[in-house]
């Protein structure tokens, strides 16, 4: 009899999480599995063999006072519940990738296995967030109900020790890190711009204001270099607005949001991430594999990613910390380009097909 793994991953959008899902997926289809895909808009050519994917899809809906992802949320217990009707109990597994409060309720009313997955440090986000009163809610409905599932994967070590903090039984939680990398890039040597690179989505989370006032700072001394700034948000025009009272309009690019990065991490000098926190970003994973010296908050899964032997790393908010680590590494770039190569022989850790199955033997512990 064949396993059921259901994927429950209602908010198809842009965003490192993609890249996880779709590899893990990917990998899926390769096995004897029945796999069932609960989602919204999600674009099917993503994934490698989609004839093997059973699609639910959920409908959209609009009401007015009312978050679209709640709408969404509810919207998908329907789905849920529809598969748990035409699979049997005893080999199936509900894994949610995302809005993981309703399939946990939803899953133990009627009494079938789930796993979720946290991708952020839910202390941070909480800290951080752009509604404080509705994100400490939310982190109190977690401190409860997840206690309920019967896994939860955490993608750092920041991850998982801000989850053990808030619940009860702190054994549900094991880390395994991003099935995301596929190959280790053999990097040509070529003389790079004088270009610093950031890359995410124009929102509070990544804290862009402190790396365009850092940047400022390290411009008095370093006129020759650029700020490249790739992604897509709500915080555009703000930005914008302090690039230009800071007067540099002709400095900073704001490049939207664009598909395929390589060319700009191949040409760039220096990568800067300034998220105030994260789960693991895959961007740093990037960097590394384009042997890109990087500069970056301790934010969860940074230091995962780069170690504290090779990172360089700079206090939250702190623009003057910033600009000092900017002028820094350029002053000593090839110390830091040393640096990073050598942090780029243990990123294997983040490879697809390993990490692939660490997941799939979780959720095999539950079927």
């Amino acid at each position: 009899m064949k396993k059921n793994i259901i994927i429950y991953f209602p908010s198809f959008e842009r965003g490192g999480v993609i890249a996880n899902l779709v590899n893990f997926v990917n990998y899926l289809t390769s096995l004897n599995y029945n796999i069932y895909f609960i989602s919204q808009n999600p674009n099917m050519d993503f994934f490698k063999n989609k004839k093997k994917i059973k699609l639910f899809e959920i409908p959209k809906y609009k009401l007015p006072f009312i978050s679209s992802r709640l709408i969404t949320s509810i919207l998908s217990i329907f789905q849920i519940v529809k598969i748990f009707f035409i699979t049997q109990r005893s080999n199936t597994l509900l894994f949610s990738f995302q809005s993981n409060i309703f399939p946990i309720i939803i899953s133990k009313i009627f009494f079938r296995k789930v796993i979720i997955r946290n991708s952020e440090d839910a202390l941070e986000a909480t800290k951080y967030a752009d509604e404080y009163l509705l994100a400490v809610l939310v982190l109190v409905l977690k401190s409860i109900i997840y206690n309920f599932a019967d896994g939860i994967i955490a993608n750092s070590v920041k991850s998982k020790n801000s989850l053990e903090k808030i619940l009860i039984r702190k054994k549900l939680v094991k880390l395994i890190y991003n099935p995301y990398l596929k190959k280790n890039l053999k990097i040509k040597k070529t003389k790079k711009k004088n270009i610093i690179l950031s890359i995410g989505r124009l929102c509070k989370q990544k804290d862009y204001e402190t790396l365009i006032k850092g940047f400022h700072l390290f411009q008095k001394s370093y006129k020759n270099y650029k700020l490249v700034i790739i992604g897509h948000g709500n915080y555009l025009e703000k930005l914008q607005n302090l690039t230009n009272k800071l007067e540099l309009n002709k400095k900073i690019f704001f490049k939207g949001w664009i598909k395929k990065t390589d060319k700009y991490l191949l040409n760039s000098k220096i990568f800067i991430l300034t998220s105030l926190y994260e789960g693991l970003p895959n961007v740093l994973i990037d960097a590394v594999n384009f042997e890109i010296p990087v500069i970056s908050t301790k934010c969860s899964g940074a230091e995962d990613i780069l170690t504290v032997k090779y990172g360089n790393f700079f206090e939250m908010k702190n623009s003057h910390d910033l600009g000092k680590k900017i002028k820094y590494v350029a002053s000593n770039y090839k110390l830091h380009k040393k640096k990073i190569v050598n942090s780029k022989k243990t990123i294997c850790r983040f490879s697809v097909l390993p990490q692939s199955k660490r997941y799939l033997n979780f959720c095999n512990k539950f079927i």
